[in-house]
């Protein structure tokens, strides 16, 4: 946030998003064409950052292991979880993984949403 309030209000700059921005953050936002952001100014006041500086996007480059990745890597475990959540990534993906996995091993599954509390044990 530090950076977008100090860098995105100048037109000369470019806010570059490497990947997927998950649905309702404000990188989402951004790339979908919101312009104007309340930020705090560090005194407790807000204010309305107008982002001006060009928006693009680069698609194809991932950090993540994909949906068949995610498959093995569970197979492959000697000692096999009793739980498994999933907490990263577009919600319908997340539960159409979960209700695969719960199919396939037998395991409990759950798909938190944001700002959603789990206890462990």
């Amino acid at each position: 946030m530090e950076y977008l309030k100090c860098l995105g209000g100048d037109k000369k700059n470019t806010l570059a998003f490497i990947g997927y921005q998950a649905e309702g953050t404000m990188g989402s936002r951004i790339q979908k064409g919101w312009r104007d952001f309340p930020v705090s100014d560090g005194n407790g006041d807000k204010k309305i950052l107008k982002m001006e500086a060009d928006i693009e996007t680069v698609e194809g480059f991932s950090g993540h292991s994909d949906r068949n990745q995610l498959i093995n890597f569970v197979a492959r475990q000697k000692s096999r979880p009793e739980r498994i959540f999933l907490n990263h990534g577009e919600q319908s993906k997340s539960l159409n993984l979960a209700s695969t996995l719960h199919k396939l091993f037998k395991l409990e599954t759950s798909v938190p949403s944001n700002l959603d509390a789990v206890r462990l044990k």
